[in-house]
């Protein structure tokens, strides 16, 4: 028009896109499959054709073309809905290419999440997870501005009946991992053996001995020239080719069994929807918008939110040290506290029911990855060991070579009184004689300096550490860094996490009230009350989920394997114990059972009821629940003779101080109950042609009272003493509740009667005090903290980070502090890296916690 060009329709039809106006040349160069390119037309590109609503888009549905050097377009812009735009802006893609205007084939959908917002909404879950912390900060960003599942499916072009196409192009596998990134944190090649010689060779105690050596060979070879003037300067080197030899090797070989160890894991498949069908694939392949199928014993392999009903309890105790369950719902469920959450986080696992999951954030961007980015990061700072040596090194250079000048300087005054007394040599200089004798003078120094260097200690340090590690490795702990063995044995202080290092991580039955009895061994139940135990032991395993099961150890292994619900599986361990396997109990009593009722637990009722049938057609109810909601419904209990007989207001208090007792402790207390019911209670307690569950769950005689917790390892109570007679501080780190927190520390020693108010903590309470709006350290308020501090609780993963990184930096005490850490959870990972040495546990911890640790 004017510039004797012509237009031609480039994009048109059902697109999503609104059609574009290219105008060409009128005789364009020749095309090919790949690529159209066109000398550019007008000086200025058209007005914009108009556009009905339903082909309104987002300002990021661009296409993509380049105009380098084409005179009728900017150069190096894109052209978008709002016409040319510089490079960068927005999203219209990469400027690419020569002269002309060149068209990209394929168009990228409109996300209008990037995964950067999509990761730090999953953040924003997890950091925030009170009543009001989720009403303040997270309802806004996920229901309001997200719009919650059905938001976020939209955002990412799903449908919740088909998943992710199926097939290539727009929208499918390969666009959304270029998009979003691919399911798998890359793991950092292993150092070659020579890099690792190379970096042990930095240190300044070997630099010197090798410039010593060096010296020593130039003196003995050219200036000395005796027939062994080299030996002392081959010696030399010969020691330190030994200690970077041993020092590099015993690294290479502890890194390459501990990516060995790794390895084992393979990728496991899971279970997506993908265009309308059912798909197994690898969990690497899972890309953002994918739709999980859930399962118990999943592990989950990515971020994500929960989609429509389901049944699901999470164990998020590797994440935030936890131990109880949550549950998990499309929205936000408040009640005193947060009863359900939508959000599941990668590296969790699900403990009971099934459910589906729309994949949010996959590799590096989930809350796991990021932190296995993070910790990536080489420590700061030189180790304990190396700074002792190096301070070492620095001394003895220092004196070495003022004492090595001193003696110069005094043979050359001594030279020169001898000359104007004439008492010595020549009274006439002699350039053959006394430039030698300089020369000599020189040399002694040198000889001294380099004589002072002691060769000997870095070979002996490197060979006794390698003896350590291997004594080490024999006693089942693998060393990943040499100065590791020695940096523990300096630890002035130990930031230890709770579940799963202190503890077993097993939910266990550690005191039972039975027959008006309190009991800590269940030996001692089955012997003093023999009546009861199979009465509470059918109670206690009739009425759990048969989803829930104990798996046996392999050979050569030890203790059960829990599957499904924690306190359940404790329950079934507690029959076991008092003598009535659960597998038997439930032969007796199948699931598919003819009159079997089973009435699940919720966060409501808080307790389950099951019903069953024996073989005389007798029927029970069995109830089990929070022990005052549950013992409020009962009216008897079951004696020592086994007989059920009234519950008095004397026993009913008696089992109510039992109930305090047991909370006080720490323990988790659940009521377990029974009931006859009626031969005709179907038909008998019916109103409005069905049962009421309130008429079964009245009436109802007390089995027993279980206090269940996850308890101390039996070694930790002694470690920690042992740990405390050498002068050594143990500090409890922990993401679970308070209560529990000083419970179990109270146990083991680590909290005694004479600590104040300020041996405990909780980590919001923590945060604010030490930490700015930018979160950066506070010192001195620090300094006022730590030392009377012993149990941080409800902590994250950034206060168990600045805790270390506060001690390491404090002269509060007036000496330096080395800090040592222990866990096994992701979120103990960041304090394992920068604390001075990191122990992880090496069966239950989580493979970012091996990666940052030094001892697994």
């Amino acid at each position: 028009q004017g510039h004797g060009t012509r237009t031609a329709p480039l994009l048109t039809g059902s697109c999503s896109f609104p059609p574009l106006l290219l105008f060409l040349p009128p005789n364009p160069p020749s095309a090919s499959a790949n690529n159209l390119a066109y000398q550019a037309g007008p000086a200025h590109p058209p007005p914009r054709p108009p556009r009905s609503k339903e082909h309104a888009t987002p300002l990021r549905n661009t296409l993509q073309l380049s105009s380098a050097g084409a005179p009728g377009a900017p150069a190096g812009r894109t052209l978008g809905d709002s016409g040319w735009r510089e490079p960068g802006q927005g999203h219209g893609g990469q400027v690419a290419g020569s002269a002309g205007v060149e068209l990209s084939r394929r168009v990228s959908m409109a996300f209008t999440l990037t995964a950067k917002e999509l990761s730090s909404l999953v953040k924003l879950t997890f950091d925030n997870t009170t009543v009001p912390d989720v009403k303040q900060y997270v309802i806004p960003e996920y229901e309001t501005k997200a719009g919650g599942v059905d938001g976020l499916l939209k955002a990412l072009h799903i449908e919740k009946d088909k998943g992710v196409s199926g097939v290539e192009g727009a929208g499918g596998q390969k666009d959304r991992q270029e998009i979003f990134g691919r399911n798998k944190v890359e793991e950092e090649p292993q150092d070659p053996l020579w890099k690792l010689m190379w970096e042990a060779l930095q240190d300044p105690t070997l630099i010197f001995l090798t410039c010593a050596a060096l010296l020593s060979l130039f003196i003995g070879i050219f200036v000395e020239a005796k027939p062994l003037g080299w030996l002392e300067g081959v010696a030399i080197l010969f020691a330190v080719v030994v200690v970077v030899t041993v020092g590099a090797v015993n690294d290479y070989q502890k890194e390459r069994q501990f990516r060995d160890l790794n390895a084992k894991k393979e990728d496991v498949e899971v279970t997506v929807l993908r265009g309308g069908e059912m798909v197994n694939l690898s969990t690497h392949d899972l890309v953002v918008g994918d739709i999980l199928m859930l399962s118990t014993g999943d592990i989950l392999p990515a971020d994500g939110v929960v989609m429509g009903r389901n049944d699901l309890a999470i164990n998020e105790k590797m994440l935030t040290g936890e131990t109880d369950m949550k549950k998990k719902a499309p929205s936000y469920i408040l009640q005193e506290k947060v009863g359900a959450a939508p959000m599941l986080f990668a590296g969790t696992s699900v403990q009971e029911g099934e459910g589906r999951m729309l994949v949010l954030a996959v590799g590096p961007n989930t809350y796991q990855g990021g932190m296995e980015e993070r910790i990536k990061e080489a420590r700061t700072g030189r180790g304990v060991l190396q700074k002792k040596l190096d301070a070492m090194t620095d001394l003895i250079t220092t004196v070495s070579m003022y004492v090595s000048i001193a003696l110069v300087v005094i043979l050359l005054l001594r030279m020169a009184y001898a000359f104007h007394k004439a008492k010595c040599c020549f009274e006439a200089w002699d350039h053959q004689v006394h430039w030698s004798e300089l020369l000599g003078f020189v040399i002694t120094g040198i000889t001294i300096f380099v004589v002072a260097v002691p060769e000997g200690l870095p070979l002996a340090v490197t060979i006794a550490l390698a003896f350590s590690v291997k004594k080490m490795l024999r006693d089942q702990n693998l060393v990943r860094h040499l100065s590791a063995c020695e940096t523990m044995g300096g630890a002035t202080t130990i930031c230890s996490d709770k579940t799963g290092t202190l503890t077993t991580s097993k939910m266990t039955v550690v005191r039972v009230w039975a027959a008006n009895n309190t009991f800590d061994k269940m030996d001692a139940v089955a012997a003093k009350i023999p009546q009861v135990k199979e009465v509470l032991s059918q109670a206690a395993v009739i009425n759990t989920l048969f989803k829930t099961f104990l798996k046996a150890p392999p050979p050569g292994g030890k203790g059960f394997t829990y599957c499904g619900n924690d306190t359940e599986c404790a329950l079934l361990i507690m029959s076991n114990a008092l003598g009535f396997p659960y597998e038997k109990i439930r032969e007796k009593f199948p699931d598919d059972q003819p009159g079997r009722k089973v009435y699940s637990f919720s966060s409501d009722r808080k307790r389950m009821t099951t019903v069953v049938t024996d073989s005389s057609g007798r029927s029970t109810a069995y109830c089990k629940g929070a022990a005052e909601i549950v013992l409020a419904l009962c009216e008897k209990y079951v004696n020592e003779e086994g007989k059920e007989v009234p519950l008095t207001a004397s026993i009913r208090e008696e089992i109510n101080k039992v109930i305090s007792a047991f909370a006080n402790l720490g323990l988790r207390t659940i009521c377990i109950t029974a009931r006859e019911l009626p031969s005709d209670w179907q038909t008998s307690m019916q109103v409005n042609g069905e049962v009421p569950l309130a008429a079964i769950e009245e009436k109802l005689s007390v089995v027993g009272l279980v206090g269940i917790e996850d308890p101390l390892r039996d070694e930790v109570p002694d470690a920690i003493r042992d740990c405390q007679r050498a002068g050594i501080t143990v500090r409890m780190v922990t993401g679970d509740n308070m209560e529990t927190a000083r419970a179990i520390a109270t146990k083991c020693g680590i909290v005694t009667p004479q600590d104040g108010a300020g041996a405990v903590l909780d980590g919001k309470t923590f945060r604010d005090r030490v930490t700015d709006k930018e979160g950066n350290i506070i010192q001195r308020e620090l300094d006022l903290v730590w030392p009377q501090l012993r149990v941080l609780a409800r902590s994250t993963p950034l206060d168990k980070h600045v805790l270390v990184s506060g001690i390491q930096a404090s002269m509060a005490t007036g000496v330096a502090q080395t800090v040592a850490v222990t866990g096994d959870g992701t979120n103990d990972a960041p304090a394992l890296k920068k604390a001075d040495v990191g122990f992880a546990m090496g069966i239950q911890g989580t493979d970012v916690a091996k990666n940052a640790s030094d001892v697994i």
